[in-house]
């Protein structure tokens, strides 16, 4: 994944050229940053657009208003027509078409009514750009890709598919020291003896299967919220877990005998929390009252 410090998006009169771009380092325009160039088309991009898009950035480049992007991304619904494929897969080749085919297809389409000649300045850009770094993107490379999932979900409802299982370590880790903690103190609570560690519950006769359980528990619930969190849009994990609240919390209020007691019954409570968490879907959320839609 490409990561960036900051994006911003363009795409207007005036863009330079520019229509989304991603900033890699805090100095945006003046480090290093990609370029995505977006168009909406009913057919695949042409030879002649996409070298009128790459070269506006070498001439406002060359006019000194950025740095020459790092990356340069072709994102087209449709794809790209089959020249740009080849040139793509080309890089040396794309260089030498663009040099050679600019008065063609570039010079007098830059500005209107303006031809701009392939100078000194703008094919030193050419040269030092590194052409490898061209792609293209459409509609089936784009809902293919992991990060346009969440995006998915949430305008088209696509489903993410299930969580998948956690996987639980042999050793004690730091982000269960404190469930573990509660679980020992229940367990001492029940059965009236001190637990100093997680040895003594898990020889237990009468807890050492259920401290297993729960930490098999444990993580099925943190993969889960991991999975969905990156998968659907940012409310739908919250909106799960107040449900799952709202299902539990009157079970939790009740008398009972002692702490697993009330463990106990939460856990065989309607809503029956692990269950519900293995069989999420975004999808469900229409039948979720008062969820987010």
């Amino acid at each position: 994944m490409l990561e960036y410090r900051q994006w911003q998006r363009w795409g207007e009169t005036g863009d330079l050229g520019r229509d989304v771009v991603g900033y890699v380092t805090d100095n945006r325009h003046e480090g290093p940053w990609d370029n995505f160039q977006c168009k909406q088309l009913k057919k695949r991009l042409s030879l002649g657009n996409a070298f009128l898009e790459l070269g506006k950035i070498f001439k406002h480049s060359a006019d000194g208003a950025y740095s020459l992007p790092r990356r340069y991304t072709f994102v087209a619904p449709r794809g790209v027509a089959r020249g740009v494929q080849e040139l793509v897969s080309h890089p040396e080749a794309f260089r030498t078409a663009v040099i050679q085919r600019w008065d063609e297809l570039i010079a007098r389409r830059l500005v209107e009514k303006t031809t701009i000649p392939l100078s000194t300045e703008i094919k030193a850009k050419i040269d030092e750009f590194d052409f490898k770094n061209i792609d293209w993107l459409d509609a089936e490379k784009l809902v293919a890709d992991p990060y346009c999932l969440r995006v998915l979900v949430g305008w088209f409802d696509a489903d993410p598919g299930r969580a998948p299982r956690g996987s639980v370590p042999t050793d004690l880790q730091a982000t269960e020291s404190v469930y573990v903690s509660q679980l020992l103190h229940i367990y001492a609570e029940r059965s009236r003896q001190t637990f100093r560690d997680s040895s003594d519950a898990l020889s237990h006769p009468d807890h050492g299967d259920h401290f297993r359980d729960q930490r098999i528990r444990f993580f099925d619930a943190m993969e889960f919220e991991r999975f969905y969190r990156d998968s659907t849009p940012l409310d739908y994990v919250d909106t799960f877990k107040h449900e799952v609240y709202s299902g539990v919390i009157d079970t939790h209020r009740r008398q009972h005998k002692d702490c697993l007691g009330r463990a106990e019954h939460l856990l065989d409570s309607p809503i029956n929390v692990s269950r519900e968490l293995r069989r999420f879907s975004p999808k469900r959320r229409r039948q979720v009252p008062g969820a987010i839609k």
